[in-house]
């Protein structure tokens, strides 16, 4: 199915078919992009960032994506209901000096009738390993 066509209310099988779409965008590192999942209007949280707006989720991501060299994101549905589904995922990446980092989190996803995500709040936490350590 095509994303525009994963809309609410989700069933696992739609919230799964969803998140890998989601998850194949997030994998471009095209802000942009990953930015068109979300609404004009997105209430969006990370880490301590809170954004409102389409345009400044991008901006951010740009940011990011530049920052976090070699990004990489796995995803995996934890709860689906109606219009929200509930997300663990695994981020690996590099700093600018070369370090390696795990970043694990989890975060809650509200849907408009579009299928858009409205409302975005992500809990991460960061650990750095070494290159030998990476599973992404």
């Amino acid at each position: 199915m095509k994303n525009e066509e994963l809309i609410p209310p989700f069933s696992g099988e739609t919230a799964a078919a969803k998140l890998q779409i989601n998850e194949d965008i997030w994998n471009t590192h095209d802000a942009e992009q990953v930015a068109k999942l979300y609404t004009e209007d997105v209430e969006w949280g990370d880490r301590t960032t809170f954004l409102n707006g389409r345009e400044a989720v991008k901006n951010y991501l740009a940011h990011k994506f530049n920052a976090q060299k070699n990004y990489k994101v796995k995803k995996e549905v934890w709860g689906a209901k109606e219009n929200r589904n509930a997300i663990r995922f695994q981020e690996e990446w590099q700093d600018d000096k070369g370090q390696w980092f795990h970043s694990y989190g989890n975060e809650q996803l509200q849907f408009d009738e579009k299928g858009l995500i409205s409302k975005r709040f992500g809990c991460i936490s960061d650990k750095m390993i070494s290159e030998g350590e990476k599973s992404l």
